[in-house]
């Protein structure tokens, strides 16, 4: 629903409309970054090893969050002001920053079902989002609306999502209340802050290019762009939802068995490796009848973009699991330390390249970086007695990659049509993985999974 939306958004909005829309979305990004402060993850990791906490943190994280909302919806309106952004721009920033509020407290309550290990409610939540910004987009192009009247229809979806969460909080477990226990206010700020600086480093490097280019290649590069990330983004849903079931577990695990944990981490990371690679593949060979068929001719320069930041994608599959990690093993001021290095090294990249190539150079300096915080997680971790085994774990689906990149080329050359292609691609990978990756272990939970 969510690549729905964006290419009903797309071809309605075109270049500009579609770049203002994804400028406030990244601004507001901020906004919830620094509102919730990493104090959701820090709930999940805590509660998942005392549930009896469950009551106390949300009380008091959800007015934290909801007493320094307004200063940061402040700040961002200072800074729309001072750029010079037009005035429908800086609307739909207001629009979209109170809205990302509601969701951030919805986050918070979410926290709760994940601890408990109740993804259910969390996946009615995310379809609930969808549907509902779905639902507005088709209204709102029906009704003829602008820019503005989209941001609208954001922000209650936002507000119908966040009553499901206190309504089902409140049925399941207990009602949110607010508290303000100034002393844990204190204690849990403390812990959860190297996580907040990792969440915030994080947009840094995935979202920064976009509000660069913005101000130097203006918005309609930033659609051209944003067109590229978002269907890159959506693949991400994958490791996304995989990691809100792992995070609770490997929490748990750590303190009891480290064996336990090392084997299910280096697991989850082979997992995930081996499917995304294909997936960024995949979408490289198809980037130009994708972009033509659903976004139209006007977004036909997003094809080479999207060819280079999918493999963006594919190293988001591998960090996404490494932070859980890292904040599991409570080693979170340490990924915030390499975060922020990432981050620096991000713009300044981005700084250099932009003015020069535009989108695509900030299409690939997304991937430099994803890539180098793989190997930057990899190696730290191992450093503090964490070695997941990724050099023995990679080989088998990295190869059987390297296999089917020469096999499409051969084909692409001999002019093979590109469905016969992918078929060739996948068979030939899932062989190579399946001779040489899958474990009897791994065999029989595959199998399992197909008998239920």
């Amino acid at each position: 629903m969510s690549f729905v939306s964006s290419i009903l958004l797309a071809r309605y909005l075109g270049v500009e409309g579609y770049g203002t829309l994804s400028l406030a979305l990244a601004l507001a990004l901020i906004v919830s970054l620094f509102a919730d402060f990493g104090l959701a993850m820090l709930t999940t990791r805590e509660v998942a090893r005392d549930r009896s906490l469950a009551s106390k943190y949300i009380a008091n994280v959800l007015s934290v969050q909801i007493v320094f909302a307004p200063i940061l919806i402040g700040l961002v309106a200072l800074f729309v002001n001072i750029s010079g952004y037009s005035q429908q721009t800086i609307s739909v920033v207001y629009i979209i920053s109170v809205g990302i509020i509601l969701a951030v407290l919805s986050t918070s309550i979410s926290a709760i079902f994940q601890a408990h290990e109740q993804m259910e409610f969390m996946s009615i939540g995310a379809v609930l989002t969808y549907s509902a910004t779905l639902c507005g987009i088709l209204i709102g192009i029906r009704l003829h609306v602008d820019v503005v009247g989209f941001a609208v229809f954001y922000l209650i979806a936002y507000g119908i999502v966040l009553a499901y969460y206190y309504l089902t909080c409140a049925r399941m477990f207990f009602l949110p209340r607010l508290e303000a226990d100034l002393v844990f206010w204190r204690s849990i700020v403390c812990e959860a802050w190297p996580i907040a600086v990792v969440a915030v480093s994080s947009f840094l490097y995935f979202r920064i290019d976009a509000i660069i280019l913005s101000l130097i290649k203006g918005v309609g590069e930033v659609g051209l762009y944003s067109v590229a990330y978002s269907f890159s983004e959506a693949t991400a849903v994958i490791p996304s939802m995989f990691v809100a079931a792992l995070f609770p577990l490997i929490s748990k695990l750590h303190d009891g068995s480290k064996q336990a944990f090392v084997d299910t981490c280096a697991k989850s990371l082979k997992y995930v490796l081996c499917l995304a690679l294909p997936i960024a593949l995949v979408v490289t060979l198809w980037a130009e009848p994708i972009v033509e068929t659903f976004y139209g001719s006007a977004f036909s320069g997003s094809a080479i973009a999207l060819q280079i930041i999918i493999w963006s994608g594919a190293a988001i599959y591998i960090t996404t699991i490494l932070r859980s990690v890292f904040v599991s093993a409570n080693l979170q001021r340490l990924n915030m330390a390499i975060t922020v290095a990432l981050v620096a090294l991000n713009v300044l990249i981005n700084v250099l390249v932009i003015p020069r190539y535009g989108y695509l150079g900030a299409s690939a300096t997304t991937v430099a970086t994803d890539v180098f915080a793989v190997f930057m997680g990899i190696f730290f971790l191992g450093r503090h007695g964490y070695n997941l085994h990724m050099r023995r774990l990679s080989l088998p689906p990295v190869f059987g990659l390297t296999i089917t990149i020469i096999t499409s080329a051969i084909l692409l050359f001999c002019g093979v049509h590109l469905l016969l292609i992918t078929a060739i691609d996948l068979a030939i990978y899932v062989t190579i993985l399946f001779k040489l990756s899958l474990d009897a272990e791994d065999k029989r939970l595959i199998a399992s999974l197909f008998k239920r």
